[in-house]
């Protein structure tokens, strides 16, 4: 009779033991790989946009499209080279940076709308580099920006840190001509 008390506690404690090891994976928070930029002027000093600004990610692609004949019939189609916008950031405020995710394809564009009444272009060439986890947590896509080019209204965009992952860090620094006022 004695003994079925220390047994009970014997087998309680290794199957506490047991159970506690065999937690779940902890997977990151943040599985995403995203692409900050700072907004900077001439001298290196941040700036902020003085209007409501979005980002648009652009992307190129086929699109199916399906067109009623007036007989009623269903013809499906390809049309090639498709450009698919999608906000982003949509009409931020004092904006002086922002992050954004890139495309699985080699090449993403963005647009910088200032409130309609300005809008720039930045496109960045990279390298995707998938990245296994672990089997519960899966896998993740880093970058490795090769290239960035723009237009209009920004005088240049260097890249500071190519690798694109999930650590919160500057990748590309915008700079912009502003007019300096005593």
């Amino acid at each position: 009779m004695n003994r079925y008390p220390i047994l009970f506690i014997v087998i309680t404690l290794f199957a506490t033991i047991v159970l506690n090891s065999c937690e779940g994976e902890s997977c990151p928070p943040n599985a995403l790989a995203y692409a900050k930029f700072s907004m900077v002027n001439q001298h290196g000093v941040a700036v902020s946009s003085t209007v409501a600004t979005s980002i648009i990610g652009q992307m190129t692609t086929d699109v199916t499209v399906y067109d009623t004949l007036e007989n009623g019939e269903i013809i499906e189609r390809i049309v090639t080279d498709s450009i698919i916008n999608d906000t982003l950031i949509n009409k931020e405020s004092n904006m002086s940076s922002f992050k954004v995710p890139l495309s699985y394809s080699d090449k993403t564009t963005f647009i910088i709308d200032y409130d309609g009444q300005q809008q720039d272009y930045i496109t960045i060439k990279h390298r995707n580099i998938p990245y296994f986890m672990s089997v519960d947590c899966g896998t993740m896509m880093f970058h490795e920006a090769t290239e960035v080019t723009h237009s209009n209204g920004i005088d240049s965009i260097i890249i500071v840190n190519p690798n694109i992952d999930n650590y919160e860090k500057d990748n590309f620094r915008i700079y912009f001509t502003v007019s300096d006022t005593q």
